[in-house]
């Protein structure tokens, strides 16, 4: 087979996979995110950018609510655009952080241990590696 047959069949696939999904979605309700707390507006105008293909305005608008890490809020915004739900996760970073971990954290930074710190603290919440170096750092 040639392969410029080749391509056109990977093409052909391709076009008649992307169409199967349309097809199957087209049916299905699209979910509501259902606010934990009310955010005046802020939620439904990410939505509708989620929804809209703005994924880049999507995600400015819910790290800018929220303090989500990027990857967090482009995940969320994902799983808006799909046509799924999303609801706020873990707390901003260093807002509600058990009080022994950030002794914990404390103690190790005093004996020089910055590293073994950060560690502690991501193991014990859901923050990212910057977010909780920014948090020891302001130990």
């Amino acid at each position: 087979m040639s392969p410029a047959v080749q391509i056109a069949l990977a093409v052909a696939l391709v076009v008649v996979v992307f169409l199967l999904l349309l097809v199957l979605r087209r049916d299905r309700p699209r979910d509501l995110v259902a606010p934990d707390r009310p955010a005046g507006d802020g939620q439904a105008e990410v939505l509708r950018l989620a929804r809209a293909g703005r994924t880049v305005e999507a995600v400015k608008v819910l790290r800018e609510q929220t303090g989500l890490s990027l990857l967090d809020a482009k995940r969320a915004v994902d799983a808006l655009a799909a046509g799924g739900t999303w609801s706020p996760g873990p707390p901003a970073p260093g807002k509600g952080v058990d009080e022994a971990v950030r002794a914990e954290a404390a103690r190790l930074l005093y004996r020089g241990k910055k590293i073994q710190a950060i560690k502690v603290v991501r193991e014990h919440t859901h923050m990212s590696l910057a977010d909780a170096k920014r948090y020891v750092e302001g130990l």
